[in-house]
């Protein structure tokens, strides 16, 4: 399948001269913070720390022999994004102390393993009336409500910044495509994430994340919920990103009333699927020479299963009516009863609207080409995977009875 476009050769070509700022990562760290605080209240102390985390990240990307010189802007960007966020967020909550009093209250997190259900959950479950998801501008331009012509110029200006991805991957729109002005995965407001290894490896990183507390990054989530409230008609807010799994404690301490909402399918479908994701995002990054078929089913293995396991432990201890489980097979086989019956767990109400939602849901797949993945490709077989996440299949086969 490919997964390089002329474009793409392009691009490596005129940033060629750019990427001359990876011999510095920390300097290009340090100006990236200098430049977003430019003009803004100063980060407090927690954030400051938090952020700078992000080191890590842009030093794995310089780091890396085979990255490429869009490789290195597009690392750039995703660490300029998050500072920028945490910068911008503050400055706004200094300025305005009553955004601090919104609440935030009951949040629904759908977690899960990618391509278990997760999306359509997600999307239903956001779109509902009274719920409602951060939407992709607003997370990359957080800030006071605006008029509809600014924010239609700010969904435009989003657009065009995401847009070049799809150019650049011919698969990239089938994985995983991207609207605007519509819900997203709240990584793209929070700092951290085990999927930003998805391009590079990480290592200090992740091992940050792991053995690390992930609590500040979820109240700035919490933070930017409350500025996104702020003048605006109350919702439930209904958040999705599958490195959400890993940290249900930190996120239970941060919002004591959230509900989780875990879908599950056979691990070694879904790892599969991450597999396909992570080469696109590598080929993306990275000189082609550098791109290692089984070498991401070796990184990614390990990383999903200590990462499932980990969960699973974290939910023995978060009491028996926090997580709601809901199979993918049931999900897909009969949405129209399993929908309803997990909004009623909830205490949401299904009524037409959803109905109506579930049924674009249904249609919106078959606009697209259909996403093909393999563990073979990856130099896996079923039988090593569901050995190495030890008794989660059989957690799965029980839900799918």
């Amino acid at each position: 399948m490919p997964r390089t476009t002329p474009a793409l050769r392009l691009t490596n070509v005129l940033l060629a001269p750019g990427a001359r700022t990876r011999r510095d990562p920390d300097a290009v760290f340090d100006r990236m913070v200098a430049r977003a605080a430019r003009g803004r209240a100063p980060l407090s102390p927690e954030n400051a720390a938090d952020i700078d985390h992000l080191r890590l990240v842009l030093r794995a990307f310089a780091g890396f022999p085979g990255l490429s010189p869009l490789g290195w802007a597009a690392g750039q960007a995703l660490v300029a994004g998050r500072v920028r966020n945490r910068v911008v967020v503050g400055d706004l909550l200094a300025r305005h102390p009553r955004i601090a009093d919104e609440p935030v209250e009951a949040p629904v997190f759908v977690v899960g393993m990618p391509r278990t259900g997760t999306t359509l959950t997600y999307n239903l479950l956001a779109r509902s009336p009274g719920h409602r998801g951060p939407r992709l501008w607003e997370m990359t331009y957080p800030g006071l409500p605006v008029d509809a012509t600014t924010q239609a110029a700010l969904v435009r200006r989003t657009r065009r910044r995401f847009a070049m991805t799809s150019v650049l991957s011919d698969t990239w729109d089938t994985i995983h495509p991207m609207y605007a002005a519509a819900e997203e995965e709240d990584t793209f407001i929070r700092a951290h994430s085990e999927l930003h290894s998805s391009a590079v490896p990480m290592p200090e990183y992740l091992a940050l994340l792991r053995d690390g507390d992930l609590r500040p990054d979820y109240r700035f989530l919490r933070d930017t919920l409350r500025l996104l409230s702020y003048g605006r008609p109350a919702r439930r807010w209904v958040l999705k990103h599958p490195a959400n799994l890993f940290h249900l404690s930190a996120i239970a301490d941060v919002f004591p009333d959230a509900r989780f909402v875990w879908t599950h399918r056979d691990p070694e479908v879904a790892l599969a699927s991450l597999c396909s994701l992570a080469e696109s995002a590598q080929r993306i990054h990275r000189v082609e020479r550098a791109v290692d078929l089984h070498e991401i089913g070796r990184e990614w293995l390990p990383l999903m299963a200590d990462g499932v396991a980990r969960a699973l432990a974290q939910r023995a201890d978060l009491g028996p009516d926090r997580v709601v489980d809901l199979a993918y097979d049931r999900l897909t086989r009969e949405p129209g009863t399993a929908l309803p019956e997990l909004f009623d767990r909830l205490g949401a109400h299904w009524g037409p609207a959803d109905e109506a939602n579930l049924a674009a849901e249904r249609d919106a797949p078959r606009r697209r080409p259909p996403h093909r993945y393999s563990l073979e490709r990856y130099g896996l077989d079923p039988a090593e995977v569901r050995a190495a996440f030890g008794d989660y299949p059989r957690t799965v086969e029980s839900l799918r009875a």
